[in-house]
């Protein structure tokens, strides 16, 4: 599976779903939408890649059903020494109140053209259960999810929850629905809270540097698949963005947040 649909399902799946519809009030996680500008994180460590440009939105909101999450990556990259290429990668997904229950699509696109889809639900046997997943496209599969599993709402309100009572390292198993091994285990490390430099709209004013490391569940490699660094605000908003790839390594800036009101849900 592509390295590349999994970092944009992450930044997701892990990193823009941020809340449930009644959140916690431990967590005072904001619906938003944040726009970044993708490109290349460091020239002298990159593999071939000599430039990248594009672009990365990350939408989260609370509902009364449940949070819906969409986002979007894109970027086109240039090759030293060939053709470059071009990545095109869409997610969108619902959880439920509870987070036992997670419907997810992620769609692939080559020049406009949907060219790969994973689409399904994934559902829990209650807080702390095992559960399942079951995909009807690209055809119809099942995997099964462990005890303990997360989902990305679920994930990410446990990782403010973390930060804010000072922990250092956490790990869960985590399923963000973005294809047939979107199960991975996932470690994250918290540095110390610092006080939010940046005038925002989301009116934080503590922010954490989170280190997101994602190994396969099969063991089998002592190496993360990929890692995600970034700024996480007590309000869940994450600002510079560092997407690693392994051969490559993207930085997101933000270019502009919008915020949108809690649902009414009486």
């Amino acid at each position: 599976m592509s390295t590349v649909r999994r970092l944009a399902c992450l930044v997701v799946g892990a990193l823009a779903a941020l809340g449930s519809a009644a959140a916690d009030a431990r967590v005072d996680l904001l619906s938003h939408r944040a726009v970044y500008r993708l490109s290349l994180a460091d020239s002298d460590r990159s593999i071939g890649v000599t430039s990248v440009d594009g672009g990365l939105v990350l939408e989260w909101r609370a509902s009364c059903e449940g949070s819906i999450s969409n986002q979007r990556i894109g970027f086109v990259a240039s090759l030293g020494d060939g053709p470059g290429f071009v990545y095109d990668v869409r997610f969108s997904s619902w959880e439920s109140p509870d987070n036992t229950r997670l419907r997810f699509n992620v769609r692939s696109f080559d020049d406009g053209h949907l060219f790969e889809e994973y689409r399904g639900e994934a559902k829990l046997d209650g807080k702390g259960g095992a559960g399942h997943a079951s995909f009807v496209a690209p055809a119809d599969e099942e995997i099964e999810l462990p005890r303990g599993t997360l989902f990305p709402t679920e994930h990410m309100r446990r990782l403010v929850e973390s930060a804010e009572r000072g922990d250092v390292v956490v790990s869960h198993d985590l399923f963000d629905g973005s294809g047939l091994e979107g199960l991975s285990r996932v470690t994250a490390v918290i540095g110390r809270a610092q006080a939010a430099e940046r005038p925002s709209p989301d009116d934080a004013e503590r922010s954490w540097p989170v280190s997101l490391a994602y190994f396969t569940t099969a063991g089998v490699d002592d190496l993360p698949s990929f890692e995600i660094m970034f700024d996480l605000t007590e309000r869940g908003v994450l600002h510079d963005l560092v997407l690693d790839y392994g051969d490559f390594a993207l930085k997101a800036e933000m270019e502009q947040l919008e915020t949108f009101p809690a649902p009414d849900c009486r």
